[in-house]
């Protein structure tokens, strides 16, 4: 294990950087947005918003707590990044 760990660490860090330098897919980020949070409430609620990437996490996470552990981490990560691209500080 503790020679995987190091490797698991730096495979993690690469997609991630690999997600967020410009291959995020915005429409599979679009359709988590959709699934996860029309079951709670409707989709004007957050795209009538505009926040800054801060602002959608704590909201995100505040959602993640109300929704009862059906979202995942993964997926709220995705619908922080989807909302931040979408519904970014107004300009």
């Amino acid at each position: 294990m503790r020679r995987t760990l190091p490797f698991l660490v730096a495979a993690a860090v690469i997609a991630a950087g690999t997600a967020w330098a410009g291959e995020f897919d915005l429409e599979a980020a679009k359709s988590t947005f959709e699934k996860r949070c029309s079951k709670c409430h409707t989709l004007d609620r957050p795209l009538k918003k505009n926040k800054d990437r801060a602002g959608w996490e704590k909201t995100v996470s505040r959602m993640v707590r109300y929704a009862s552990g059906t979202i995942s981490e993964d997926e709220a990560a995705v619908i922080v990044e989807y909302l931040s691209r979408v519904r970014g500080p107004a300009q």
